[in-house]
């Protein structure tokens, strides 16, 4: 059955994360964030100058918005190097928000994917089409590995997958479909959506998870990337298939 890349059932609690933050100057303090708030469009500069580089279709007509969305991957993977978090954050998976990732030009997968939803609706593209996934990959027999990525509902209304963790140079010409990347035998890897979010709403997608709340989730989801290096190597067979 077809995954339900909107979402399928909107989570209305305890979508604060206690642990993903720290106070500057003061690592012994946490401070709870709401996870809708990590995707982050809006006037900023950094997010306006981001935009600036890019090459973006000047106009709205047919394939305008896909055209956009494309220009707008090709540059987080061309801008933003992949990295693990850095151990002097006192903490094993630690989030930035875009303008972190942009100033550092650096972020792991949850980094690059909120920096690329975020300027994906900066550039225009409505909420309706974007949304950031929390779920699995699988890569010639990897298991499963927690992984995050985004998705953008395209001029056709299919919804594509945006790897936000791919080399410069690596972004496909056509926009790769999400749910063709979520079969078993798929040439790229076996992505498997739990949640997604955009800056509205939390939702479970599917409904076989029985989720009680994001924090338990990626709580969960955090501990199992312990695998991180395994992960990374995944990644990298995907750069080389794409």
């Amino acid at each position: 059955m077809p995954y339900d890349w909107a979402g399928t059932r909107i989570l209305q609690h305890n979508t604060v994360l206690p642990d993903k933050r720290r106070v500057f100057n003061n690592l012994d303090t946490l401070v709870p964030t709401d996870l809708r708030e990590w995707v982050t469009p809006g006037n900023r500069e950094e997010i306006r100058r981001a935009l600036r580089e890019m090459t973006l279709p000047t106009t709205r007509k047919p394939g305008s918005f896909d055209a956009r969305a494309k220009e707008v991957w090709r540059w987080v993977t061309d801008s933003i190097t992949y990295t693990e978090d850095a151990p002097s954050q006192l903490l094993s998976d630690f989030w930035q928000f875009p303008a972190e990732t942009i100033a550092t030009n650096k972020g792991d997968c949850e980094d690059s994917s909120f920096l690329l939803a975020s300027l994906l609706l900066s550039s225009g593209i409505s909420p309706y089409c974007v949304r950031v996934v929390f779920g699995t990959l699988e890569v010639s027999g990897s298991g499963p590995i927690p992984h995050a990525w985004t998705v953008y509902k395209d001029e056709s209304g299919r919804w594509c997958t945006l790897e936000s963790t791919l080399d410069p140079g690596e972004v496909p010409a056509e926009l790769p479909s999400a749910e063709a990347l979520s079969r078993e035998g798929n040439p790229v890897g076996v992505y498997t959506p739990i949640i997604c979010v955009n800056t509205e709403h939390v939702w479970e997608i599917g409904s076989r998870h029985d989720i009680a709340g994001v924090e338990e989730f990626i709580s969960d989801h955090a501990k199992r990337k312990e695998g991180e290096g395994r992960r990374a190597e995944a990644l990298r067979q995907i750069q080389k298939t794409a």
